[in-house]
């Protein structure tokens, strides 16, 4: 498997990723439905090397096996220091240990940015997600109960935040 930079030939596959958790999971902020590559272009050419909203990708023969990111938090100035940070891995790959080898790589690269706190926002329930932040020791902050709904059923989240 290797880790590495977001490239454009990736997006087709990023972009089944993403559309596989909103048809069978709650883990996608509650998108009703798949969203084409177009709709995901300005978002996926936000990641730049040179800043810390980066995005990696983990591969093997010229399949992507998942992806992470960190992202802006809030566009205000005072959270310029603050990244959102998630993972998903293809069907295909779970349990593989895709997720952690991907986040090694990425909280390793957020080093450089003088950065002080990722989070996350975990849809419930998502045991493996929650045990996985927890590996790279993010802690729980809160839990908002009910705040979404999704096919007529209401969601929650709980959100971790870690100290870089």
């Amino acid at each position: 498997m290797n880790i590495r930079h977001v490239v454009e030939d990736d997006f087709v596959e990023i972009t089944e990723i993403l559309n596989h958790y909103i048809l069978h999971s709650d883990a996608r902020y509650f998108e009703p439905a798949p969203v084409p590559l177009g709709g995901r272009q300005e978002w996926l050419n936000t990641f730049n090397q040179e800043t810390p909203y980066q995005m990696l990708v983990a591969e093997s023969d010229a399949d992507v096996l998942g992806f992470c990111c960190s992202q802006k938090y809030r566009p205000e100035a005072a959270f310029n220091r603050t990244v959102e940070v998630s993972v998903y891995v293809s069907p295909k790959s779970a349990s593989g240990g895709v997720g952690t080898k991907l986040y090694d790589e990425l909280f390793t690269l957020l080093k450089k940015f003088q950065l002080h706190r990722a989070l996350a926002g975990v849809a419930l329930p998502n045991e493996a997600s929650l045990a996985l932040h927890q590996k790279f020791g993010f802690t729980e902050v809160g839990t908002f109960d009910e705040y979404g709904v999704k096919e007529g059923k209401y969601i929650s989240s709980t959100w971790m935040q870690k100290k870089l």
